[in-house]
């Protein structure tokens, strides 16, 4: 390095974030010359990329996370790495503290008392909520991820020491945290969404008896008419129901937002829908919920989304991402929970099913089952008459 440069941040890094009931570990790996660097957020073997690794000055970077409206700054002095991490939030602006060093997390295999899967209560003041967790062991040591009635989490790595554990999941949007201790034949622990929230949870060995919930059971809809929207699209020409492009055809309105990571896994199976089923008749479109409820700031993110994922239907800005304000603009809803949620609309315009939810790539045999399920709906519509 010559005399007065910065320091290279390439390498592997142990990095954390500061939340208030523990640490949230992740991997920070950089790559690259100054010039074009480069860098990965990993949970675990699961790794994906980061936007764009800027100088913010001398000795202070900037990873941008433009998916998701965030970014970690932080100081570069020798083998430490200290900042915070900020994003727009899914509930408001949000800061967290991050820290990293140089080197490698060790890899910690879970005991086979912890491994396989558990039914998992949560304790709320809002009352009791399902989850399953299912740990295994990978060449990172332990790993799982956590499925709940409307979909998984991701992937999720982990640590152990003795009776106890922790995973963590963070992926530039979701800050998730499990931790626990084995009783026998009984979980018990705390799990932290994003820099306060604490959860408690009891899980018990799984007996393969049904646990959640079925997702297309948890939303319904009124059929006694056409379901009904009408909101602008990016260009902030407003599109509705009554287009002629969805006269007598088969839609799926996509109710989603830029700023949920599930709804980015989501995007491809939807994109792939399109081209299977557009030329048999399908449409889809999508109702974007995004944070700010200001088109200048909304509008940009969502065209970035359509752009990543080739996004060839309509996405139209329909409100903020708040659950309730978002229903309140879909009336012809009831018990809207869960951002992404799927409408099946017949060439009639009457919804026939709504599916909350989606379960991603992490959640194996029930990712494949959903998509299956998505493409047997669709072609029962298209063969309506």
């Amino acid at each position: 390095m010559l005399a007065g440069a910065a320091p290279s941040p390439a390498g592997e890094w142990r990095a954390v974030l500061d939340l208030a009931g523990g640490t949230l570990p992740f991997t920070l790996v950089v790559r690259g010359s100054e010039q074009s660097l480069r860098a990965e957020l990993c949970n675990g073997r699961s790794c994906q990329p980061v936007t764009r690794v800027r100088r913010v000055a001398g000795d202070s970077l900037a990873f941008e996370m433009a998916d998701f409206a965030a970014t970690i700054t932080a100081r570069l002095a020798g083998d430490s790495l200290t900042g915070s991490y900020h994003n727009v939030g899914n509930r408001g602006p949000r800061t967290i503290p991050f820290r990293a060093a140089r080197g490698r997390w060790p890899s910690e295999a879970g005991p086979a008392a912890l491994l396989g899967s558990w039914d998992a209560t949560f304790f709320g003041d809002w009352g009791t909520s399902p989850r399953v967790f299912r740990f295994s062991n990978g060449p990172r040591g332990l790993e799982g991820t956590v499925l709940s009635n409307t979909g998984d989490y991701g992937d999720f790595w982990g640590r152990v020491g003795g009776d106890s554990f922790a995973l963590a999941h963070f992926d530039g949007s979701f800050v998730y945290l499990v931790t626990g201790r084995l009783d026998g034949d009984t979980l018990r622990g705390i799990f932290h969404a994003g820099p306060r929230t604490e959860t408690p949870w009891k899980a018990v060995r799984s007996t393969g008896a049904p646990h959640l919930a079925d997702p297309a059971t948890l939303t319904r809809a009124d059929t006694s008419a056409p379901f009904h929207f009408a909101f602008p699209d990016l260009s902030g020409r407003v599109v509705s129901n009554h287009d002629p492009r969805f006269r007598g055809k088969v839609v799926l309105v996509d109710v989603f937002g830029t700023w949920c990571p599930t709804c980015h896994e989501e995007a491809p199976t939807l994109v792939d829908l399109y081209r299977r089923y557009h030329a048999s008749g399908l449409e889809i479109v999508g109702l974007a919920y995004e944070v700010s409820g200001d088109s200048s700031t909304d509008a940009p993110l969502v065209r970035r989304y359509r752009e990543k994922f080739g996004i060839p239907f309509p996405l139209l800005l329909a409100g903020t991402n708040d659950v309730d304000a978002a229903a309140a603009t879909l009336p012809q809803l009831t018990n809207f929970t869960s951002f992404p949620t799927a409408i099946f609309i017949g060439r009639d315009g009457r919804v026939r099913r709504v599916h909350a939810g989606f379960y991603g790539p992490a959640a194996g045999a029930r990712h494949a089952a959903q998509v299956a399920g998505f493409r047997r709906e669709i072609a029962a519509l298209l063969a309506e008459r």
